[in-house]
């Protein structure tokens, strides 16, 4: 189950206490600009204050003296503060990744899953919030992916129960089926 209500991450830092939140736009943008999230969060491991910087600056939710000064100079000496950091901007990247998306209860070796790049998988979910959901562009950019997957499985939901589900037709067709093949092998009996 995705962790919805827990979509902001609140980080002190000094003074001054930064909400960040992982919105799709965010997750993009960071994974474009450093070739992957393993490469982001390696950087955040290593405390680099670059990487560290670039996270808080994209996944801010509202300005403040702290992010200009970051943006102004990501060599701002945070000093010691950088470990206290390291968690929950490891946090906020693993639900840019959509990591808390799907609840693993398989091993993972039992889990089929399609091996895709993370811009390819923020691409469909785009895709998903666009099209299957009709979400505008910029709601879309501003949803987190775990968001966007939670409302599309309602859709789904939706449309089954609407619809009803391949599954349910063919167990329904099966279940007709059985009946019918039992009343004429009553009447057969009984003929004979």
């Amino acid at each position: 189950m995705p962790r919805l209500a827990e979509d902001k991450f609140e980080i002190p830092i000094g003074h001054e206490t930064i909400i960040l939140r992982p919105t799709l736009r965010a997750a993009t943008r960071l994974e474009r600009r450093f070739e992957g999230f393993s490469h982001i969060l390696r950087g955040i491991a290593e405390q680099n204050i670059t990487i560290m910087a670039a996270v808080i600056i994209e996944a801010s939710v509202s300005r403040s003296d702290l992010l200009d000064l970051l943006e102004r100079d990501e060599r701002f000496p945070l000093g010691e503060k950088t470990a206290n950091l390291v968690e929950p901007l490891i946090s906020v990247v693993l639900a840019l990744t959509g990591a808390d998306e799907c609840d693993v209860k398989n091993e993972p070796d039992e889990i089929e899953q399609e091996h895709i790049s993370f811009a390819d998988h923020h691409a469909r979910l785009f895709r998903l919030a666009t099209g299957w959901l009709g979400w505008t562009p910029e709601t879309t950019w501003n949803a987190t992916p775990a968001e966007i997957m939670e409302a599309y499985q309602g859709r789904l939901d939706m449309l089954k129960a609407i619809f009803g589900s391949s599954e349910e037709s063919k167990k329904a067709k099966g279940v007709d089926s059985d009946e019918v093949a039992a009343f004429f092998s009553k009447l057969a009996a009984r003929a004979a």
